[in-house]
């Protein structure tokens, strides 16, 4: 039996496990205990779900035949697929496939909010604020998710009305696929009265005075700031110039029979969740394709969605792919999407909801 070495057990990492545990022998390699559904944390800031509702162990989203190591990988050797954990243990695969996500950059003691413990301080100040002023956005760089600074902002706003939310974007103009997102998203600010500063690219923060400055001189003050980081792969060996491993964009291949998918990849598609899947769904039967010769192999497309809040009853939905973009709502159907994945997202980590998510997708690229 052919063998497979995962590196990472986060979306990505665990879904191509399960889907291809009982076609090859498959080891997961994996520190954490607990794996965290990263598009609720937005939910978890704002006091709309516990904890336990975005997290689950580790252990119940594999398959039994999985063999998960609790260990964390140091050295990716691709030319001869072997792995080496922190302990010094080598693994050996006929395919390795790198899921380890991408990792926020600390700038400016900055560190964006996509792990439990990074969300758990910035709920601590949403929760019990100090003032009215919440400034949200990112930083310059290749970031989780381009709509999750826009979604916060609406929360916030949601939240404390009478606030004053802002918004600042480090790019004057959106690149072109965004550019649909991006009217849609500037628009409801202006309704909800978030102001949004273009261009605004921070080069000093100021904690003590609470004020950041951007490298054109412009100042804002907050009693809150709320910032996205740039990310990289933590096997800076293997990036690119853009901080994260370059792939064949189509068949997300580094090196033969090495591939990496999900945030750590430097396909130029936003980092989402449903990035992610579908990226494991085309490499899990790519792989099968080889082993078993009796199927085609895919190409991935850049296809991903993301649905996000935008008011107390209707929500926003993005999708796009490498060639075009299409941003629809406000409706309540999306809202009422982005909160029933919450629960539907652990089922997908086996290819349980692929019967509902590969519909919509289609439906909404042909509409």
């Amino acid at each position: 039996m052919k063998r497979l070495v995962v590196v990472g057990g986060g979306n990505a990492g665990t879904l191509i496990a399960n889907l291809l545990a009982d076609k090859l022998e498959v080891t997961v390699i994996e520190p954490n205990e607990y794996h965290t559904y990263q598009p609720g944390l937005v939910d978890y800031i704002t006091g709309e779900v516990d904890e336990n509702k975005i997290k689950m162990p580790t252990s119940s989203l594999l398959k039994p035949s999985v063999k998960w190591v609790r260990s964390k990988a140091t050295k990716i050797m691709p030319e001869n697929r072997t792995i080496i954990s922190e302990s010094g243990e080598k693994f050996e695969g006929d395919y390795i496939v790198i899921a380890t996500g991408g990792q926020n950059i600390p700038v400016h003691s900055l560190r964006g909010y996509h792990t439990i413990e990074d969300a758990k301080m910035i709920k601590n100040e949403v929760m019990n604020p100090r003032g009215k002023s919440f400034v949200i956005g990112s930083l310059p760089g290749i970031i989780k998710c381009p709509a999750a600074p826009w979604e916060l902002s609406f929360l916030i706003k949601r939240k404390y009305p009478d606030a004053n939310v802002s918004v600042i974007v480090p790019a004057k103009q959106p690149p072109p696929l965004q550019v649909p997102m991006s009217n849609m998203f500037n628009k409801k600010a202006n309704e909800l009265g978030i102001k949004v500063y273009k261009g605004f690219v921070i080069q000093e923060v100021n904690y003590n005075e609470r004020y950041a400055v951007s490298t054109e001189g412009e100042k804002i003050a907050f009693d809150h700031l709320i910032i996205d980081t740039p990310i990289s792969t933590g096997f800076s060996e293997l990036a690119d110039k853009s901080g994260l491993i370059p792939v064949d964009k189509s068949t997300l291949a580094y090196k033969d029979g090495v591939f990496v998918i999900g945030d750590a990849n430097s396909t130029p598609t936003p980092k989402t969740g449903a990035a992610a899947h579908f990226q494991a769904e085309v490499v899990a039967n790519n792989i099968l394709a080889e082993i078993e010769g009796n199927r085609s192999k895919e190409s991935y497309d850049g296809t991903a969605i993301c649905a996000v809040y935008s008011g107390p009853n209707e929500g926003m939905l993005v999708w796009l792919n490498y060639e075009k973009s299409k941003a629809l709502g406000p409706t309540s159907i999306y809202r009422y999407m982005k909160k029933a994945f919450t629960r539907l997202y652990w089922a997908s980590l086996s290819g349980g909801v692929d019967f509902i998510l590969k519909p919509l997708v289609e439906s909404i690229r042909k509409s």
